[in-house]
């Protein structure tokens, strides 16, 4: 008596909830008693697996029947169709080669079955057929959706935003209506929250803490602390300020998976973005206002670029990733012969061929003792703020000086970009080198848009706050600060240095709450004039250029 054995699958819950594997079980048994009268099958060779695409070759239940179609455990496989083998035909090939190989006779429901080479050909056909018309369902299911979105403005179903409640769409009726989203306001409040304080000035790993301390507990998560990652990607959706995109990303398999697996039911568990204009955009309720939105932006990148790491402190840089050099670029951090120095970052340019600027270093402890000084006198002196204050409301801001300056400094990428093309056009400079360079000037031009519509912003939106509250308001610093605690004042009123050896501009505001206390809402906007350091200082229309030697500190 020949040994017989069935394979069964399906690919989707839904399939298991109709129970489509007992269905395949009743077709594949009543077939085995036609061939077979009384036949009864072995537990041990019935082989199912539930809820695997049939695009992953490596299976459970797969991998177990070919081991024992080696070991000649069974003569005979009955399967519902080449389908449940495999949806990829090169997969099928695979495994029914390796079947007949070990002298197994292949018995497919709805295929060709036979042993001569016309048969095995056209079974293959219909395998070839399968894998197209899988490829066409998918293909004609994605470009229905994408029309959907495209033509009608409306959601499709699936899980929505945090912060968001899904309604499905109901077609008929006196309840007729589309799918949509609705805001849960539980959920919305603590989007608000997360927005509010990261408009504050808290950092990412800040509002984690915060959000563990208050008992708020992530919506869908294995432990009772935030990610970092959720937070950011949270902060970064544009859904939040009523601007919700459909087909943003798509899935793809991790390039290095936290977990290796022998067996893994979704292989494309990560997501990649894809080209901007393939995206579609759907209003929703807001959460957090556009205004809200943008400033958090504009947080998050100043976050970012003043991020002290606590395990990197041989050199401590006060102002680092707010400092600039007089040609726009950066300077960064840069330690050398036991000192460090703030250095332009156009340096790095030098082996592209277009480094422009050959302004020198500047020592890090100088410029952090100049900076610190004039900040904490301009911060305890309440007559020099209520002077400046009234001076900005009377006269032009000086913001509306440095959206001059900014602008000139796009006209002068535009040019360099001109410069760089044209030397790529005549050869003199490799792809690989233009691209970077390019790259670079675009990441500044970035920085630029950013900087000035944050401007005009705040120009758009001069604070009503009293003068002599503002002064009430002044932060009382002390003496004893730690550098952690120096590092705080500076990143939030300070937004920008401008240093050379023989110069430093400042730029800043004093954050002021409508109850005069200080804090980070209602931001009070005004490039401040450090006052006299001790070498000599003059008053500009922007601020105060502090004139001193780059030396060491004692």
């Amino acid at each position: 008596m020949k040994k017989i054995a069935i394979y069964m699958r399906v690919s989707t819950e839904n399939q298991e909830q109709e129970e489509t594997i007992d269905n395949q079980f009743m077709e594949l048994k009543e077939r085995i008693e036609k061939d077979f009268p009384g036949y009864v099958l072995s537990p041990d060779l019935i082989y199912k697996d539930e809820g695997w695409s049939g695009s992953i070759l490596e299976r459970p239940e797969m991998d177990k029947l070919r081991a024992d179609a080696k070991d000649e455990m069974f003569d005979i496989l009955y399967f519902y169709d080449r389908g449940r083998i495999s949806r990829i035909f090169i997969h099928q090939e695979i495994i029914i080669g390796e079947l007949r190989e070990a002298n197994v006779q292949l018995v497919g429901l709805h295929d060709i079955n036979g042993v001569s080479d016309e048969e095995r050909l056209m079974g293959s056909v219909m395998g070839i057929f399968q894998e197209y018309e899988r490829l066409k369902i998918a293909e004609r299911m994605r470009i229905g959706k994408l029309r959907k979105v495209r033509e009608n403005k409306k959601l499709l179903g699936y899980q929505p935003k945090y912060g968001y409640d899904y309604l499905n769409r109901i077609k008929k009726g006196e309840n007729a209506r589309d799918s949509e989203f609705v805001i849960n306001e539980k959920r919305a409040e603590v989007v608000r929250l997360v927005f509010e304080w990261c408009d504050n000035g808290m950092t990412k790993y800040g509002i984690q803490e915060e959000l563990y301390k208050r008992g708020i507990m992530p919506l869908k998560a294995k432990r009772d602390v935030w990610s970092t990652s959720v937070i950011d990607r949270l902060l970064r959706d544009t859904t939040y300020k009523g601007e919700h995109y459909y087909n943003k990303n798509e899935s793809a398999k991790p390039k290095n998976p936290r977990k290796i697996e022998k067996y893994n039911r979704n292989p494309k568990s990560s997501r990649i973005a894809r080209d901007k204009k393939d995206w579609y955009m759907v209003k929703v309720p807001p959460i957090v206002s556009p205004e809200l939105f943008d400033r958090v932006q504009v947080q998050l990148a100043r976050n970012k670029s003043t991020y002290d790491r606590k395990n990197s402190r041989t050199h401590k840089y006060l102002v680092g990733g707010i400092v600039e050099c007089v040609c726009g670029q950066r300077r960064t951090g840069d330690p050398a012969g036991g000192h460090a120095y703030y250095r332009c970052n156009d340096r790095s340019n030098h082996r592209l061929g277009t480094r422009t600027c050959y302004e020198h270093g500047v020592n890090t402890e100088v410029l952090d003792y100049i900076v610190w000084k004039n900040v904490s006198k301009l911060l305890t002196n309440p007559e020099l703020v209520l002077h400046y204050a009234k001076k900005w409301q009377q006269g032009v801001s000086p913001l509306e000086v440095r959206v001059v300056l900014l602008e000139n400094q796009l006209k002068d990428l535009d040019e360099k970009e001109k410069r760089i093309t044209l030397t790529y056009a005549e050869g003199v400079t490799t792809e690989q080198l233009y691209r970077e360079t390019i790259y670079g000037y675009n990441q500044r031009r970035a920085a630029i848009v950013s900087e000035i519509n944050t401007i005009k912003d705040e120009l758009a939106n001069k604070p009503l706050l009293p003068l002599e509250k503002l002064v009430e308001g002044v932060i009382k610093l002390t003496q004893d600060l730690d550098y952690l605690g120096k590092k705080e004042i500076i990143q939030k009123v300070v937004s920008k240095v401008i240093a050379t050896k023989q110069e430093v501009t400042v730029w800043g505001y004093i954050p002021v709450l409508a109850d005069g206390e200080i804090g980070l809402n209602d931001k009070y906007s005004e490039p401040y004039n450090p006052t006299q350091c001790d070498d000599v200082s003059k008053e500009s229309e922007i601020g105060l250029n502090v004139k001193h030697r780059n030396r060491r500190l004692a």
